[in-house]
């Protein structure tokens, strides 16, 4: 376990080994009670620690209970949202909603931190599922309104950016050179003296400046005639007519994808988030499974019926976005997801069996065949019992996960052929 500093007072039992369960449940109530002490007194990165150790020590028991861990992860969410760390508390939030979906005070942390991510409508759907279970609680009721009204203004923010983006006018087309032609003039001397001088006549001062006199005309001593031999070395030099024709055009072949105002082709951004999502969308909904032969039930078949949580980013609430940026020649796609996939099973027996599981962090760091990371999974409410340590194997950890996240690889491999 990483600790916030290198040294905490609570070391003792920060680096405690208990091996036997009786032990493990011992250190996990003190763990708790240190951690309330500390965020009572407002030592979140000491609390944050405390409820890490106790997670990762209730987990390690040979059966810990779902619902002590949903409580732990939510007051582990609480001390990353005080630190700022509103990524990392919504991920905390998540877990305790998936581990206890009866837990008032997870969804609450869950629409908190959605807030702070400015994941408007996710917050909105977490308060919402608190007052199921609380409905007279007039804190969430609170909370739900300010985020209702927070989703309209951001709404009509996002409306009124897309008019004034509409009402910018076009760029003008690029001013084309036009090649001057010079004409031809004859050099005259400039008279550095009054109308007199220009006679040809010294004055008395004249012979002291040094001038001298060139075809009846006064001028500076540094004047040079050009002989005729040098006319001839130099020949004619009179300015002449370009032809158009004879103008060299740029032979350089423009690239499609750089714009007329990035010649130099630094960078050049393509936002593609529409298509995007819709292809998203399209390749996870292909998703589907069936239990193989030699499973508890070979019969049953896991299918997507819906895909959401994909939003643009341009949009009040929404957080995707997909680009591809060209810098130097060189291609780099960018985008940012979080899907949240809607499941049906069909068991053998015809009962039918609902939930979701969410990807949180789809992105363009992501490499090929590294799967994915789950944040929230949960069932609906009337799935039979016995089908549970089916949904666990064949949903949550494999079998449909697995169809999942290769239609998530095969979209990244279609985004850079599409691109």
């Amino acid at each position: 376990m990483v600790l916030s500093s290198g040294f905490s007072p609570h070391n003792d039992v920060l680096l405690a080994t208990p091996s036997t369960d009786a032990e493990k449940l011992a250190l996990v109530e003190e763990l708790k009670r240190r951690g309330r002490a500390s965020v009572t007194s407002g030592s979140f990165p000491h609390g944050k620690d405390l409820y890490s150790k106790a997670i990762e020590t209730m987990s390690s028991l040979e059966k810990s209970n779902d619902k002590d861990l949903a409580v732990l992860h939510s007051n582990r969410s609480l001390c990353h949202l005080q630190m700022n760390n509103a990524k990392e508390s919504h991920e905390d939030a998540t877990s305790a909603t998936c581990l206890d979906a009866t837990y008032v005070k997870g969804f609450w942390r869950l629409g908190q931190a959605s807030t702070a991510l400015k994941k408007t409508q996710e917050a909105i759907d977490a308060y919402k599922n608190a007052l199921k279970l609380d409905v007279e609680n007039k804190a969430l009721k609170k909370e739900l309104k300010k985020a209702e009204q927070q989703l309209v203004k951001d709404i009509e923010e996002a409306k009124r950016r897309e008019e004034e983006k509409d009402q910018e006018p076009e760029l003008p087309p690029l001013p084309v050179k036009k090649t001057d032609v010079p004409k031809s003039t004859s050099t005259s001397v400039s008279s550095t003296s009054d109308s007199a001088d220009a006679s040809g006549e010294f004055s008395k001062s004249d012979h002291v400046r040094g001038y001298k006199i060139v075809n009846g005309k006064k001028t500076s001593f540094f004047h040079h005639e050009q002989t005729e031999e040098e006319k001839k070395l130099i020949g004619d030099i009179t300015p002449k007519r370009l032809d158009p024709a004879q103008i060299p055009t740029n032979t350089t072949t423009k690239d499609k994808d750089v714009s007329a105002w990035n010649k130099a082709g630094t960078w050049e951004e393509k936002d593609t988030t529409e298509w995007a999502i819709q292809s998203v969308k399209d390749k996870v909904m292909e998703a589907e499974y069936q239990l193989p032969e030699g499973s508890p039930d070979p019969k049953a078949h896991v299918k997507v019926i819906d895909v959401s949580k994909l939003i643009s980013s341009k949009k009040a609430g929404g957080t995707a976005h997909a680009s591809v940026a060209k810098v130097r020649g060189k291609k780099r796609y960018i985008f940012e997801f979080t899907v949240c996939v809607h499941w049906q099973m069909t068991l053998g027996s015809g009962d039918i069996c609902k939930g979701k599981l969410t990807f949180y962090d789809v992105d363009g760091t992501h490499e090929i065949g590294e799967g994915y990371d789950i944040s929230e999974y949960s069932v609906e409410d009337g799935a039979p019992a016995d089908a549970r340590h089916l949904l666990e194997r064949f949903v949550r950890n494999g079998g449909l996960r697995t169809e999942l996240e290769k239609k998530l690889d095969e979209w990244i491999e279609l985004f850079r052929e599409t691109y």
